[in-house]
């Protein structure tokens, strides 16, 4: 069985641990911005078949099949953090490595250095980092709430359970938090290198993917921008993306063409719906009240209910809805807010006190049984706690 490499890397908040694997899962499903991408050497490279994943000693993925700068290329993929690893891994002279057409790393080369095969033969690089969907962080916390759902109930919040219960929820809130600023990072740049109404555009259809299907849509929001869709039809749309769509085992509401159908409904009634939801987003205000009031109390004091509801009728046509909608709030839309100026405050709070989106109903009655009472009262669960516990769990491997 290979070994895992774990890279310590800078993260918002200081260091960050990531597994090598974050990156492998990344190229297995496209989950970066293909349409963008371009090797060191200047060539347009498209990913046409990732290669099987090997879990043995030899290169991360076999038998891949790209295009590169329209010829076809056929062998194996290499991933690493650094493009130096190929060095300090002894590939350059290790047989075993001589088919690699494509070294993947996340961080550009230090130097201009031409990494080479057993024979010789100069390597291919793609550079991951500036065609990310999400910041690394982000693509490390998704892949710690893969492995939360596959843990038994009992070992997946050790690292809660080792807290006295007076000191669990603020850790919780403190671990939300840096979820949060991390979060409306990656949205202020999304929306200074594509502008509001793309940003909205792009972040909807990559939600509405989640999880199997986000490289698939965010694909089609760079083929199709806003204007474009508009007059595009479902078919068509689903077809463009055909052999890249992961459909087993998918519920008929996740299916991506019943989601780029929903999609088009929202378009059709509201062609400009990112300014809508900006206007929404100005609307919102909180009343000067203890940032850690409990979520049943600031839910009533600002009409929660009613908020959210006007945001699915009055901003997205009734045609997103249940936890996908709740999803789409958190991950999207009060980040892309807070980065577009409105009150960082205000958004976050309300990020916080969401319901909680596309999350095992298992998962949050463990999180419900570890919380202590808030006024005699079990607290709700709601998305900050569990962004918290997501954070805390990834942190605690």
């Amino acid at each position: 069985m290979k070994s895992q490499t774990l890279a310590e890397i800078s993260g918002l908040y200081g260091p960050v641990c990531v597994h090598e694997r974050v990156l492998q899962k990344i190229w297995l499903r496209g989950d970066f911005r293909q349409g963008e991408a371009h090797l060191l050497s200047g060539k347009k490279i498209r990913r046409v078949k990732s290669g099987r994943w090997n879990h043995e000693g030899g290169p991360d993925f076999i038998d891949a099949i790209l295009e590169i700068d329209g010829q076809i290329v056929c062998g194996d993929v290499e991933v690493h953090f650094y493009a130096e690893d190929w060095h300090s891994h002894g590939h350059t002279g290790d047989p075993a490595f001589s088919n690699v057409i494509l070294h993947l790393v996340l961080f550009p080369p230090r130097s201009s250095v031409i990494r080479k095969t057993h024979t010789g033969r100069p390597l291919e690089t793609l550079v991951l980092l500036s065609l990310l969907n999400e910041d690394i962080e982000d693509y490390a916390n998704r892949e710690a709430l893969l492995a939360l759902e596959s843990r038994e109930q009992s070992g997946w919040n050790d690292a809660l359970l080792a807290r006295d219960e007076a000191e669990r929820l603020p850790l919780l809130r403190e671990k939300a938090a840096r979820r949060w600023q991390q979060k409306v990072s990656f949205a202020s740049l999304r929306v200074k290198k594509h502008g509001w109404d793309e940003a909205c555009h792009q972040f909807a259809l990559e939600t509405l993917g989640l999880h199997r299907n986000r490289a698939p849509m965010s694909a089609l929001s760079l083929r199709f921008p806003l204007e474009n869709m508009r007059t595009a039809t479902a078919p068509a749309l689903f077809a463009e993306q055909r052999d890249a769509w992961h459909l087993s085992g998918l519920r008929p509401a996740s299916h991506p063409l019943r989601r780029i159908q929903q999609y088009l409904v929202l378009l059709a009634a509201y062609p400009d719906w990112p300014t809508r939801f900006f206007q929404w987003g100005c609307s919102l205000a909180i009343a000067a009240i203890a940032p850690d009031i409990d979520t049943a109390r600031f839910r009533k004091t600002h009409r929660f209910s009613s908020t959210a509801k006007k945001l699915q009728h009055d901003i997205l046509a009734d045609a997103i809805g249940g936890t996908r909608l709740n999803t789409l709030a958190v991950d999207a839309l009060m980040p892309l807010l807070a980065a577009n100026g409105i009150d960082q405050e205000t958004c976050e709070r309300y990020w916080f006190h969401w319901r909680i989106g596309d999350v095992p109903e298992r998962l949050a009655n463990a999180l419900r049984s570890q919380l202590p009472p808030e006024e005699g009262k079990i607290p709700v669960v709601c998305n900050g706690l569990f962004q918290g516990l997501l954070q805390l769990s990834r942190e605690h491997g």
